[in-house]
C-alpha cells in the first residue's frame, strides 16, 4: 500500500507555531451565510496574519487557542489526499471560510496549490478568498477552470490604517498588483472592502477598482449582532475603531463615497457568491 511521504514543517512561521494535524476532513457543507455553497474548504486552522478583527477566532472550540488566534497554525497535511478520491465536478466550493489559504506557510509547503491543482483537474467551481499577493502565483492552475473567482480583501486605502489593524498582512499595494496580475491572465476577480477599515479617499480608489477592471467590489462593515462586535471581532479591533471614531455611520459615508467611485460596486452576492 503506498504511504505518502511524511511533510517537513517548519516550527513556526513569524509569530506563529506550527503543527500537523492528520485529519482528513476538508470538506464542510456550506451553511449560514454561504449556504449557496455545497463545501467550505480550509487546508490550514488557525491563520498567521492574526488580524485584530477576524471572526473566524470565534469558531475555535479551544479557549486558548482563541484568546491566540495569530499565534499558531495547524496545517491538515493530509489533505490534498483525501480530495482525490472525491467527485467534485461542478462542485461549488468556497475556500476559505475560516483561515486564508494563502496565508505565508503557504509560500513554503504549496498545500493549496496542490488542492487548487485537484479541483482543477476536477472541474469543480471554486472561488478563493485571500488577502495575500501570494494568490497571484497560482495564476497558471486558475486558467484551468472554467468557473474560478479569486477574491480579494483589501480594507482599505491607507496603510497606516492597515498597520495599526493588521500589521501581518502585506500592503495595499502588493494586494492590487496582485489583482493587476490575476485579471491580466482573463481570471476573475473580486476585491471585497471587508471589513471596511477607515479609508482616506474612498471614492479615488473605487475609481482606481473601476480603471483596473476588476469584475466585483462589494464591502460591509464589522460583524456584529445583538451587541457592538458580536460574533467574534476581537477586543483589539474595537478598540482601535473606537480610537478612531470608526462608527457604522462614518462606514456608511465611505461606502457610498466608494460606490460613487466604482462602476463593479454591488451587493455582497456579487463578490461571495458562488461563481
Amino acid at each position: 500500500m503506498f504511504e505518502p511521504e511524511p511533510v517537513t514543517l517548519p516550527a513556526s512561521v513569524g509569530p506563529a507555531a506550527v503543527r500537523a494535524i492528520e485529519t482528513t476532513h476538508l470538506l464542510t457543507p456550506g451553511k449560514g451565510r454561504i449556504s449557496d455553497y455545497d463545501f467550505t474548504l480550509n487546508p490550514y486552522r488557525g491563520c498567521s496574519f492574526g488580524c485584530s478583527y477576524c471572526f473566524a477566532a470565534f469558531f475555535v472550540a479551544d479557549d486558548l487557542q482563541r484568546a491566540e488566534w495569530g499565534k499558531w497554525v495547524e496545517v491538515k497535511v493530509r489533505a490534498a489526499e483525501a480530495l482525490r478520491h472525491r467527485n467534485l465536478r461542478g462542485k461549488r466550493i468556497f475556500m476559505s471560510s475560516a483561515t486564508d489559504p494563502y496565508q505565508p506557510l503557504e509560500a513554503k509547503l504549496e498545500l493549496t496549490r496542490e488542492i487548487v491543482a485537484i479541483l482543477g483537474d476536477a472541474q469543480a467551481r471554486l472561488v478563493v478568498q485571500t488577502r495575500s499577493p501570494l494568490a497571484a502565483r497560482d495564476v497558471d492552475l486558475f486558467k484551468r477552470f472554467q468557473f474560478l473567482r479569486v477574491n480579494m480583501s483589501v480594507t482599505t486605502d491607507d496603510d497606516s490604517v492597515r498597520k495599526q489593524f493588521e500589521p501581518g498582512c502585506a500592503s495595499i499595494e502588493r494586494r492590487l498588483e496582485a489583482v493587476e496580475r490575476i485579471k491580466a491572465a482573463g481570471v476573475r476577480v473580486a476585491v471585497c472592502v471587508c471589513p471596511m477599515l477607515p479609508m482616506h479617499d474612498p471614492e479615488a480608489f473605487g475609481k482606481r477598482l473601476t480603471r483596473m477592471g476588476v469584475d466585483a467590489v462589494t464591502s460591509g462593515y464589522f460583524h456584529s449582532g445583538d451587541r457592538a462586535f458580536a460574533a467574534g471581532t476581537r477586543d483589539r479591533a474595537r478598540e482601535l475603531a473606537d480610537e478612531q471614531g470608526w462608527t457604522y455611520e462614518a462606514y456608511s459615508r465611505c461606502r457610498a463615497a466608494l460606490r460613487h467611485g466604482c462602476e463593479a460596486y454591488g451587493s455582497s452576492g456579487a463578490a461571495f457568491g458562488p461563481v
